[in-house]
């Protein structure tokens, strides 16, 4: 079987040879993509879209990767003729049996108007943009950040405003994707939901993503974990909700004052003078400054680089508890580390985290925004060793039965097999 995905994400053996501007990420990417290419029949293209790239092909390891050029929003617009025409371009020479793209908040899932009627597309469902706006507000509702805009900001560059503006016009495409799609892959209720919602016709099939090498291998211990230690591993932007965490930890401080956030936040200029602020920062990152200094936690929080794998199950690793304090999500990666290492994790149950976790079994649950009662069952996992070993112990047990590499692979091979005989029957 001919597999070709279209994804954003550029992989590692390939980046070195891309012209432009390639795009790294999508840790699930790799791991599952390799997997199949080791079952037996399969032979895989990959097409990625590359800001002032060019029309490139490659192939590696009998891997056959491709790059279309785009502009920088060239992503989340509709598809011009120009563009469409690259990507043909790419799939008539790849001649493939079926196209899986990944993710619906990006447009390759409009090329269904566009690529012959005879090859099925299944598009893969990570986020989705329509709920998220409305998320992107309520993140911020209670929060004063607006006053902190830098002139950047105001200029309409960047900032939680410049994030919705960039997002709001997005949802159109989206909606049409869906519409003029037939086969999706999830992974919760979640996104089952907006599934039957939006293409009630359509067929969904289950896939789990894989996690990276790492996290396979990386055991949480707690003889051997940092008491008081919080690890959060994603915290940029107003929907991961850090500063929910900092106003928790503000209340727990009171009781550990040696507690410690761990986050990776190479972004946030944390020394930066205020005329750096005032031109150029990013306004949550000005008002999360602001927030640190107003719980007394200048020497509670510590911010990292950017983390590759290995360094990222470390930080798992060492934390005593994982917090996943989002306004949504579908199915976090973070969190299907966590459990897979066995850090005992304090989460908000959005999105599809309630396919995911068991509230007091293999995690504990908050309602979403509520730093009183995050800090409270932060505190409980702090305070209580048996409850801590038992949430550990369950999560890892459902993570490796979740994200099991050759389950998991099949999961996707069946996809791919009964998506191409409908298909074939039904055209």
């Amino acid at each position: 079987m001919r597999i070709l995905w279209i994804t954003v994400n550029i992989l590692d053996v390939f980046f070195p040879h891309v012209k432009g501007k390639p795009t790294k990420g999508g840790s699930w990417i790799a791991p599952l993509f390799y997997n199949l290419h080791k079952q037996p029949g399969v032979e895989l293209g990959m097409i990625t879209p590359v800001i002032d790239g060019e029309e490139q092909k490659k192939e590696i390891d009998r891997i056959v990767y491709y790059t279309v050029p785009i502009n920088k929003e060239g992503n989340r617009t509709e598809i011009k003729k120009e563009l469409s025409d690259s990507y043909i371009r790419a799939i008539n020479d790849f001649r493939p049996d079926i196209i899986h793209v990944h993710g619906t908040e990006y447009n390759f899932g409009l090329l269904r108007k566009y690529v012959d009627r005879s090859i099925p597309i299944v598009c893969s469902l990570e986020g989705i943009i329509s709920p998220w706006l409305s998320f992107m507000n309520y993140s911020v509702a209670d929060t004063d950040v607006r006053k902190y805009r830098s002139i950047k900001n105001r200029l309409g560059r960047g900032g939680v405003n410049g994030a919705f503006r960039r997002w709001k016009k997005y949802p159109a495409i989206e909606k049409e994707i869906f519409g003029i799609n037939r086969y999706f892959i999830g992974r919760t209720l979640w996104d089952k939901a907006y599934v039957n919602m939006y293409s009630p016709e359509a067929f969904y099939y289950h896939g789990e993503e894989l996690l990276r090498a790492p996290f396979y291998k990386t055991y949480w211990d707690i003889e051997q974990c940092e008491k008081h230690r919080i690890f959060i591993s994603s915290c940029a932007y107003a929907l991961k909700g850090f500063h929910v965490l900092v106003k928790a930890a503000g209340l727990l401080k009171q009781k550990y004052p040696d507690i410690k956030i761990v986050a990776p936040l190479s972004s946030m200029r944390i020394n930066a003078p205020k005329w750096v602020d005032f031109l150029i920062s990013e306004d949550y990152s000005v008002y999360l400054k602001k927030e640190i200094v107003r719980w007394g936690l200048e020497e509670n929080v510590v911010l990292l680089k950017n983390l590759n794998a290995e360094e990222m199950a470390n930080e798992y690793r060492k934390a005593h508890v994982f917090v996943l304090p989002s306004f949504q999500e579908n199915s976090p990666n973070s969190l299907g580390e966590a459990m897979m290492i066995g850090t005992p994790s304090v989460s908000a149950p959005v999105g599809g985290v309630m396919s995911i976790v068991e509230d007091d079994s293999s995690g504990l649950f908050f309602p979403s925004g509520d730093f009183v009662m995050m800090a409270y069952q932060i505190d409980r996992l702090f305070s209580d060793e048996e409850l801590a070993l038992n949430i550990s112990k369950k999560a890892r047990s459902i993570a490796e039965r979740r994200h099991d590499i050759e389950e998991s692979v099949q999961q996707y091979m069946r996809a791919y097999e009964d998506i191409v005989n409908k298909h074939s029957q039904n055209n």
